[in-house]
This record gives C-alpha cells, sequence and structure tokens, in this order.
C-alpha cells in the first residue's frame, strides 16, 4: 500500500504541469511572409541560420541557408533553390564584402562547421552569384560543438569572426587572413559568458557586438578586442520584449534598430540601438504562406530589392506546415509599417 502516496505526489506533478501555460510577451503585430523556400533536407531541427549577400545587379541577389544536419543551400529572392553544397553541419552563417584574399578582393560568406570542428569560408562569385569552398576554406579551432556566429568588416578593411561554443558559453574573435593561396584564422580575444549563447550581428559603422545569451538576453559590447570581456546588457529576458530563447539577432541600420527572436512566443522585438527601448514586437503570420514558429536565425537587408522597396526580413521557420523545416521572405516595408502601427497591449 506505500506507493500510493508517491503515485499521488506524482500524479499532482503531471497535474500541475498540465495546467502551467508558457509564457508570453507583449502582444505583437502580425506581418504575412511574402515567399518562402522549400523545406531543408535535414530531419527533424534542421533549418537554421539565413544570411542575404547583394549583388551589383540587385535582382541577382542571394540568400544563404543553412541545414545544420548536412550541408547549405543557396536561394534566389523568389526562394528558389539555386545550389545546394554538401559540407557537412553548417549552423550559423554570416556575409561580408571586399575581403582581400591575395590580389584580390572577394565577397566572403562563414558558417560555423560542427561536422570538422571549426569555420567554413566561401567565396560569393560576384558576377554570378555562385557560392563554392574558399581555397583552404576549413579552419581548424579548439571548441568542441561551434556554434553561433557573425562577422565584423574592420575599418582598416579586415574581416573578424565572434563565434559561440554550444552549452558553455565560451566566445571566440579571430582575425581572418589569407596566406599562400589559402585562408588563415587567428584568435584575438577569448572570454565565456556564461550559458548557450548562438545568435550575434555586428554594427560595423560603430564596431559593436550584439549576442544573444539564451536565456539571459542580448549582450553588447565592442567589437575591439583590446576591450576584453567588458559588456553590458543590452535587452534582457523579461517576458514581455524577449520570451527565452533569445535567438536570431539582426541590425536594421537604416532604421537604427536592432531585431530579436523571441523563440519562446514565435515573435520578434525590435529595440532602438541608442535608448534599448522596445520599439514594438511583431510576428510573421496570415496570408497564404503560413507562420513561423521558434525561429532560430534571422536577417535584415535595408536596401531596395526588385519588388520590396526597402529590402527584405528573412526567418527561420521551426514548423512549415508541408513538412520540415524552411526559411520565410517578408517584405522589409510590411515590417516597418507593422512596426509603426504597433500598440502595446499587455498580455
Amino acid at each position: 500500500m506505500r506507493p500510493a502516496p508517491i503515485l499521488s505526489a506524482i500524479t499532482a506533478l503531471t497535474v500541475l504541469a498540465a495546467c502551467q501555460t508558457p509564457p508570453t510577451g507583449l502582444t505583437p503585430v502580425a506581418v504575412p511572409a511574402q515567399a518562402e523556400t522549400a523545406s531543408v533536407a535535414g530531419a527533424g531541427d534542421a533549418a537554421d541560420d539565413p544570411a542575404f549577400w547583394r549583388a551589383g545587379d540587385p535582382a541577382r541577389s542571394r540568400i544563404l541557408g543553412t541545414d545544420k544536419q548536412s550541408g547549405l543551400y543557396v536561394y534566389d529572392l523568389a526562394g528558389e533553390t539555386l545550389q545546394y553544397l554538401d559540407v557537412g553541419r553548417v549552423n550559423n552563417i554570416d556575409v561580408r564584402y571586399g575581403f582581400a584574399a591575395g590580389d584580390r578582393r572577394v565577397d566572403i560568406a562563414v558558417a560555423t562547421d560542427r561536422t570538422r570542428l571549426g569555420l567554413m569560408v566561401f567565396f560569393i562569385d560576384p558576377d554570378t552569384g555562385e557560392v563554392e569552398t574558399a581555397p583552404g576554406g576549413f579552419l581548424s579551432h579548439y571548441f568542441d560543438d561551434p556554434y553561433g556566429l557573425c562577422l565584423w568588416s574592420r575599418p582598416d578593411g579586415g574581416v573578424d569572426v565572434f563565434f559561440t561554443e554550444d552549452d558553455t558559453g565560451r566566445f571566440s574573435q579571430l582575425r581572418l587572413g589569407f596566406e599562400a593561396g589559402a585562408m588563415t584564422a587567428t584568435e584575438v580575444r577569448r572570454f565565456t559568458l556564461g550559458t548557450i549563447t548562438e545568435g550575434c550581428a555586428v554594427d560595423d559603422r560603430t564596431g559593436t557586438v550584439y549576442m544573444a545569451e539564451e536565456n539571459v538576453g542580448v549582450w553588447q559590447f565592442s567589437a575591439d578586442p583590446a576591450t576584453g570581456d567588458a559588456r553590458q546588457l543590452f535587452a534582457p529576458i523579461d517576458n514581455e520584449a524577449l520570451v527565452a530563447d533569445a535567438e536570431g539577432v539582426a541590425l536594421w541600420p537604416s532604421q537604427d534598430w536592432l531585431v530579436v527572436s523571441s523563440q519562446g512566443d514565435n515573435a520578434y522585438a525590435v529595440f532602438d540601438l541608442e535608448t534599448r527601448a522596445l520599439i514594438a514586437r511583431f510576428e510573421i503570420a496570415g496570408g497564404a504562406i503560413d507562420r513561423t514558429t521558434e525561429t532560430d536565425g534571422i536577417d535584415i537587408h535595408a536596401e531596395a530589392l526588385p519588388g520590396h522597396s526597402e529590402g527584405l526580413f528573412l526567418a527561420q521557420d521551426d514548423a512549415e506546415d508541408t513538412g520540415g523545416q524552411n526559411f520565410k521572405i517578408v517584405d522589409l516595408r510590411a515590417v516597418r509599417e507593422a512596426v509603426d502601427s504597433w500598440v502595446r497591449v499587455e498580455e
């Protein structure tokens, strides 16, 4: 007869858990997606992070999207697949322009590589938009599981990589180079944020890094390695603006805004870069394309494109309605108009 109290306790805990509801932030305004990519090939949690590359002819611009189970996709502006690179478990990706590779300048994309444990560097052909692995493109690193990543175009024209290790919160800053016909990387700073950290973005105009510690909030610190581990909390997890996890981070330079994926309640928070104040919250929902849920990576391209007068907002979708995971493509003007119309409503 003694097991009865134990069973009763288990039953009570089960009922209590069933009665608990996950937190939700301030009510977001809805914005429909205009297009979406096909689901990535990886099973389960696969699609992760998008990045935008702008071509000389804007119509030939590309969207890069990682499948963290198998490789890298390259899409056109309508979301049609143009390339698939079977390069292994690439997680986060970012793009920069005009990297000095020997006697030429090239556009590059860099991704964390969880198969070989390091970074993978890609060159992007300026005429065709074709993406290929850079010479000596794999750069090994001591992290056990490379995870989040963002790039900084330094004032001197060079490129630095900021990236993190899954679970540990360890952070590394690498300075990219190109010697003897191959990519190189030199670590110039390291520290630990404390817990799992992934999404990040760098404001090249100010040399400021914004990095999301998933269950804490978004940190702000200088891209200058001489500043060490000095940082300040830009936006905390508060269950109003941000509901854990804080995931993707993207700059909206034309507005001086920062956008962060509030993964816990399927929304996105918009902050003023100067004051850190919450400007608005929005969600990708409505229209003919399914909503986004539990978004990991996001990106913003805030320059005019064919059919998009102010640019694009890109977001990973955890649960595509036809199965699998994909990336949503949203008109940035529609997002900006929604942000401008947002009225703060408490849940």
